[in-house]
């Protein structure tokens, strides 16, 4: 096994084998909204050229069975990718069908914003195994110029509400409280952990996410941080599989707009676009150093290990204590 080996293996999953990574995601992120009620300026949302908002029956059946008949395989499953998917009024019946099928981590992402008391007492009682709560600041000012239509009262007094809910029904339920670091709010880490950690229970995590430029996707915006080793493999492509709502399959979680597409789940099994032709191509050049041949990949550092802290979304930061990072 070569060192790329051994390190794609200790960032995903000490505990299997470097053979056991391409039999089938370890994690998968499922875009059953395709729509946000929010416009940051440091979202791919502005730059969007897909237009399906939402996932039908159909997409969502083949999707969730094909999930579940493999669910041996995963670690997590995520139901969001590049929308809000509280806009999805079936977010707590998709949940309550993983959990009633024995698939207890699932995940959502949310700006926090919709998160009413009854949306967070169904998805508590649905059996939601993590929540990721985006909240860039506790300066109202900040804030509302980082989350463009949003509310800061409504967003800070929304997530207490929903941590002190998920005590009483749901303590199992991890809480993830991200701030995505930039220019406007680099000075308030000590500030912000402070404050949140008085609401947080020994399940959940504090962190800060820096801001990145989607492969050079988006023009303005750079990562505060650079590459530690850029030629490393990425993990994602053994490791993380994106559906988006029409049940197309993009390289990964960065190609927001499918410009390198792997196929359709609608046409192909997960194991099938996972086994194939164009993803073992893709982890070949990744192995031997060559990533710079796909052009979304050669700037990219979304999931780069960076010096004194890594990168990483919480798909994959199970083993990393991002919260005791310093800046």
């Amino acid at each position: 096994m070569n060192k790329f080996q051994n390190y794609l293996k200790r960032r995903i999953d000490k505990n299997s084998n470097y053979e056991s990574l391409l039999e089938f995601p370890k994690y998968i992120e499922i875009e059953t909204v395709n729509a946000c009620n929010a416009r940051c300026p440091m979202c791919t949302i502005n730059d969007w050229e897909r237009n399906y908002p939402v996932m039908k029956d159909d997409v969502w059946n083949k999707v969730s069975e094909d999930i579940i008949e493999n669910k041996r395989f995963l670690k997590r499953v995520s139901l969001y990718r590049d929308g809000e998917p509280l806009v999805d009024k079936k977010m707590a019946k998709r949940i309550n069908k993983f959990t009633e099928n024995g698939i207890l981590n699932t995940s959502i992402a949310t700006n926090v914003s919709l998160l009413n008391e009854k949306k967070a007492i169904d998805l508590l009682e649905a059996g939601l195994g993590m929540v990721i709560f985006s909240i860039d600041s506790l300066k109202k000012e900040v804030y509302e110029k980082i989350r463009v239509r949003l509310n800061f009262e409504e967003v800070r007094d929304n997530a207490i509400r929903f941590l002190q809910l998920r005590d009483k029904i749901n303590p199992k339920c991890r809480v993830w409280i991200r701030m995505i670091r930039q220019k406007s709010n680099y000075d308030e880490w000590d500030n912000y952990y402070d404050f949140w950690k008085k609401y947080a229970s020994d399940v959940d995590r504090i962190y800060y996410h820096n801001i990145f430029n989607w492969g050079g996707q988006l023009d303005g915006y750079k990562s505060v941080s650079k590459s530690f080793e850029p030629n490393l493999p990425c993990v994602a492509l053994w490791s993380l599989m994106v559906i988006f709502a029409n049940g197309d399959v993009p390289l990964c979680n960065v190609d927001y707009n499918n410009k390198f597409p792997t196929g359709s789940i609608m046409k192909n099994s997960i194991r099938d676009l996972w086994r194939s032709k164009i993803m073992s191509a893709r982890r070949s050049l990744h192995l031997n150093g060559n990533k710079k041949d796909i052009s979304i990949c050669a700037n990219c550092n979304v999931w780069d290990e960076v010096k004194g802290e890594e990168i990483v979304s919480p798909e994959f930061a199970d083993e990393v204590s991002i919260s005791n990072t310093t800046i």
